[in-house]
């Protein structure tokens, strides 16, 4: 049974040939998403093959574990950890420095699709939904995906001591204090699909399918 907190690492699919010059011919079709109204619309045209994943959720949700552990299942994949891309000394976690992870990550999440990885997975840099205004701005127009890992606090306290990616118990206290932030889920013009997971009873495993099932136009078949 997999458990929050490390997942061991895929195979590395940067030199599969296929991704230059072949690419899928199904087009996408969000049947049944209430939020269609673009946020922005990008000048560049729209590509029906190139989709986006984001993983959200509160300190400790399990975001990183989930961003790792679905790419060895996502057909011509790519997946960025903010987490990672996003280390500075000093860190501010102010608006600023919120407002360059957002630019790092849609410069990764366009650099991507230029490749032919048409499905990236990003998490962790999303706070609330006026973060995800700001980013989607960045980004030509597209199908995205908005996973919510909710989880009861009892559990996601214990992934949080017992996970790989250890935090003080001053920082837990710091983060415990900014109040959770409900307007990405109850955004109601939102060009997004919302899928919101209770991740409480379900390992890693779990979680994935729950996620491939409720994205066919990733995952089909």
């Amino acid at each position: 049974m997999a458990t929050w907190g490390y997942v061991r690492p895929e195979k590395q699919t940067v030199g599969d040939r296929r991704l230059r010059g072949k690419r899928g011919t199904s087009r996408i079709r969000l049947q049944g998403v209430s939020h269609t109204r673009c946020v922005s619309p990008s000048p560049q045209p729209a590509s029906p093959e190139q989709r986006l994943i984001i993983i959200s959720g509160e300190e400790g949700a399990g975001k990183s574990t989930i961003v790792r552990a679905l790419l060895p299942s996502t057909p011509y994949g790519a997946r960025i950890d903010a987490e990672d891309i996003g280390q500075t000394n000093p860190c501010p976690m102010d608006d600023a420095f919120f407002d360059l992870l957002r630019r790092n990550v849609a410069g990764l999440v366009e650099n991507f699709w230029a490749a032919g990885y048409v499905n990236v997975i990003a998490g962790s840099f999303l706070r609330r939904y006026s973060d995800y205004v700001s980013f989607r701005q960045l980004l030509r127009p597209s199908a995205v995906f908005l996973i919510d890992l909710l989880v009861d606090k009892e559990v996601r306290d214990h992934r949080r001591i017992t996970r790989a990616k250890r935090t003080t118990q001053e920082w837990r206290d710091m983060v415990d204090q900014v109040p959770e932030d409900r307007t990405i889920r109850r955004a109601t013009d939102a060009d997004y699909r919302y899928i919101g997971i209770d991740t409480t009873d379900l390992d890693v495993g779990g979680t994935v399918q729950r996620i491939k099932g409720a994205i066919p136009e990733v995952y089909a078949g």
